[in-house]
């Protein structure tokens, strides 16, 4: 019997040329919290982030949320990024939100392939995928140490 079930879901919407924005949500049947972060596609730097708490166990975590904004500016190519993230906003702030925010930025390079391989499927549909993500990966060596 399952006494215990917590979900991360990520979903990425590209909002220009320049910039994804993330969207991050941790659900269990003790917490419930969200996170959008916009990330610069060029060099992975965290334009934008807000955050909200849905449910929590203290009356101090709503105060975690301003603590998120220490995440502007951190880039997800930076050597030790999602360490600092923990150290920064999980210590400081919210593990939870810490833990979101690592999931997204963990997922930025996989988005990236996502959308080349969705813009090259519309124009050839019988594009051999499995070719295309090995290609993508070898022209892409940032995705190797992601």
């Amino acid at each position: 019997m399952i006494t215990f079930n917590r979900s991360q879901l990520v979903g990425a919407e590209f909002l220009d040329g320049d910039t994804i924005r993330f969207n991050g949500v941790q659900e269990d049947h003790i917490y419930g919290m969200e996170i959008n972060m916009d990330v610069r596609i060029a060099d992975g730097e965290i334009l934008a982030i807000q955050g909200s708490m849905k449910r929590y166990t203290n009356p101090v975590c709503p105060a975690a949320v301003p603590v998120l904004q220490t995440a502007v500016g951190v880039s997800l190519r930076e050597e030790g990024w999602d360490h600092r993230i923990m150290r920064e906003i999980g210590r400081k702030g919210c593990e939870h939100f810490a833990e979101i925010i690592i999931e997204c930025g963990r997922c930025f390079d996989w988005a990236r392939m996502s959308k080349e391989m969705s813009e090259a499927l519309q124009r050839d549909s019988t594009l051999n995928q499995q070719k295309f993500v090995e290609t993508w990966v070898e022209e892409h060596p940032e995705i190797r140490s992601a």
